[in-house]
């Protein structure tokens, strides 16, 4: 039986977690196929994805390496500081929000594979469990009456959109680049058409050291002002993570546990010293 990458593919869940160790999906499907995989490494499949997998292969079934427990992300508003980074992680586009801006879960289309969490800079994003048998919850584009392979297909639905949303940014982007590139060989050469020519001047060394000494002027300078960039770049992220501490300090102050509380209220008390001794000054 010839077994294809498609008829793999379709077995897996398509949350794109990449616990596999693959870049997604498809690719751990082709790696499958090729021989070149375990049957047991879908972690939010688990031992149910690992035997369709085996039994279609021809494969002895093993032990899942690792299970993915069914959860989806939520993002504590309070401390999100609208850095977008969240949304470039997300591979359905579950994640709502605009730069500095307050950000939310769609949960519905959260796959819950988690790829949000580690690139938050304030670590306002958590996994909380859900009680569902598959994620996505939401079955709008349902190909199957059963539920495991409606909500495959829908999250896959999701991801294909999204990716070919981000090649038609790509490809709009080249080609305003080069539209850009056009312009400006045409306006350079409307000008040199249109000036009369002239007499090519002696050869003056004074000239070309002046103009060495001014390069490397313009790139001393273009040092420096990358360097205070970043500089300011990362006084930015940190009082953005100042106000996030507070907030939430203020937040567990209120709703917190009695553990959350004594803590809270000791960092306030902290943060209101040092910003009194920073105003005395």
């Amino acid at each position: 039986m010839n077994i294809t990458v498609n008829c793999i593919n379709k077995l897996l869940p398509q949350t794109q977690c990449r616990e596999c160790g693959y870049q997604g999906c498809l690719p751990y499907a082709e790696a499958l196929v090729n021989g070149n995989a375990e049957v047991n490494l879908c972690a939010p499949g688990g031992e149910e994805v690992m035997l369709d997998i085996a039994g279609m292969l021809g494969k002895a079934p093993l032990k899942p390496a690792k299970i993915q427990e069914k959860a989806l992300a939520w993002i504590d508003e309070a401390a999100c500081i609208g850095c977008t980074a969240c949304i470039r992680a997300c591979p359905v586009d579950a994640i709502m929000g605009a730069s500095k801006q307050m950000h939310t879960v769609i949960r519905k289309e959260c796959t819950g594979c988690g790829l949000c969490v580690a690139p938050c800079p304030v670590d306002c994003i958590y996994m909380q469990p859900v009680e569902a048998d598959y994620l996505p919850l939401s079955r709008d584009f349902e190909q199957s009456r059963e539920a495991r392979f409606a909500a495959s297909a829908y999250a896959l639905h999701r991801y294909e959109r999204r990716e070919a949303r981000k090649q038609r940014d790509a490809e709009e982007r080249r080609t305003l680049l080069a539209q850009r590139e056009a312009a400006t060989k045409a306006r350079l050469q409307s000008e040199t058409t249109l000036q009369p020519a002239e007499t090519k001047p002696a050869f003056n060394p004074a000239d070309l050291i002046a103009q060495a000494m001014a390069r490397a002027q313009a790139q001393q300078t273009q040092r420096t002002t990358s360097a205070n960039r970043e500089v300011y770049q990362a006084r930015q992220l940190e009082e953005a993570k100042e106000r996030a501490t507070f907030r939430r300090a203020q937040r567990d102050l209120r709703y917190g546990t009695e553990e959350e509380k004594a803590a809270a209220l000791a960092y306030l008390r902290e943060y209101k010293a040092a910003q009194e001794a920073k105003a005395a000054k």
